[in-house]
């Protein structure tokens, strides 16, 4: 029996590595459009970009592996039956439960995994990418600064320069009217640097050899200022920088921070209702691959005239049902006001019992 179960797993493996690289490829895809913007704007290099993958990677693997388990058992059985070597396991008296257990442990290990990614790869990975982008607004800034432009991307500021030194952060022939302050004023200044914040939200522009215009209306009066050092604070309203402020997600959260942030929350009166329900789906959303590794073989087995292409339809129709459900169970919880705890076990409710019917119907 050991030999037979060897022979599964070694069958399994290669199924299941190649499901997880689709799978993620394919969750990446909406993804490598935006990467690709901002490596081109931002004049990323390429140990940034592979940087910025390894960040998102952990991201998406705590979907990915569910669903390559899957894949790969009901790959993995489909070729025993479209094989007939089912059938020869069959008629030497081996049950199709018998079958199973190599991958329990299997399914075990992908549950462990896939919870420790939703719980500590994804924030890893989404705190990364964050940190990663604040390090490409303070030292690519002056990428926005085009010549012979006016750039709005600063708050209260509209700036133009002539010329730019990209290598030494210089910038030279500037004009900034300033409209954030009363009254509005304008300035000019033969050559600048640029010194960025900490949090690169914040770039400092320190102006050399220029000149301060200011019209008082109220007076009536014309002020003319000359200086040999100004400094102006650009407050960053790029697309990148609007990024880095938008609040944070659920799954951007250690389990304390998540903890944390609903007693925060909770303090303040406000609907922490998706963060629970997220926190359950820790161990929920994995839990799928304990089913999955009775529903993926039951949905293997197929007659062999029905040919190995059914086992590929049968599985994405199962995830596609899947992952529906696990939709569903967000509007359960918001619309219906279903009890979070429920409304997050939902979708393992309902496969459990598809689930229990397909493999009892495959042994029998």
């Amino acid at each position: 029996m050991r030999l037979i179960d060897r022979y599964l797993l070694s069958e399994f493996w290669p199924l299941f590595g190649l499901a997880y690289g689709v799978a993620t490829f394919i969750f990446f895809l909406d993804k490598l459009f935006r990467i690709a913007s901002l490596a081109l704007n931002y004049r990323l290099e390429w140990f940034s970009v592979v940087q910025l993958f390894s960040y998102l990677l952990p991201t998406v693997s705590g979907l990915t592996l569910p669903i390559a388990f899957l894949v790969g058992c009901t790959l993995t059985f489909n070729r025993l039956s479209t094989d007939s070597e089912f059938v020869a396991l069959k008629a030497s008296g081996i049950s199709f439960y018998r079958l199973l257990l190599p991958l329990l442990p299997v399914a075990v290990l992908v549950y462990a995994l896939s919870s420790a990614m939703l719980m500590y790869g994804s924030p890893w990975g989404f705190q990364g990418v964050k940190h990663l982008f604040v390090d490409v607004a303070r030292s690519r800034v002056i990428y926005e600064l085009r010549p012979g432009e006016f750039l709005d991307a600063f708050e209260g500021l509209s700036v133009y320069i002539e010329r730019r030194e990209l290598q030494e952060q210089r910038l030279e022939g500037i004009f900034i009217a300033q409209t954030r302050v009363q009254p509005q004023q304008v300035i000019t200044a033969d050559d600048g640097e640029l010194l960025a914040s900490a949090d690169g939200l914040q770039i400092l522009l320190r102006l050399k050899d220029g000149h301060l215009h200011r019209y008082d209306p109220e007076q009536k009066r014309y002020h003319l200022l000359r200086f040999d050092h100004y400094d102006v604070r650009l407050n960053l309203h790029t697309r990148l920088a609007r990024w880095l402020n938008r609040p944070a997600k659920p799954r951007e959260f250690f389990p304390a921070q998540l903890q944390a942030e609903i007693a925060a929350r909770q303090d303040k009166g406000e609907d922490v209702s998706q963060l629970v329900l997220f926190r359950y789906k820790h161990f929920t959303l994995p839990f799928a691959c304990l089913l999955f590794a009775g529903l993926g073989p039951s949905i293997g087995v197929v007659r062999t005239r029905s040919g190995r292409s059914s086992g590929y339809i049968v599985g994405v129709g199962v995830i596609f049902v899947y992952y529906l459900c696990l939709t569903a169970s967000d509007t359960v919880a918001r619309d219906l006001g279903a009890p979070l705890l429920l409304a997050s076990w939902f979708p393992n409710l309902a496969m459990c019992s598809v689930t229990l019917w397909l493999v009892r119907r495959t042994a029998q």
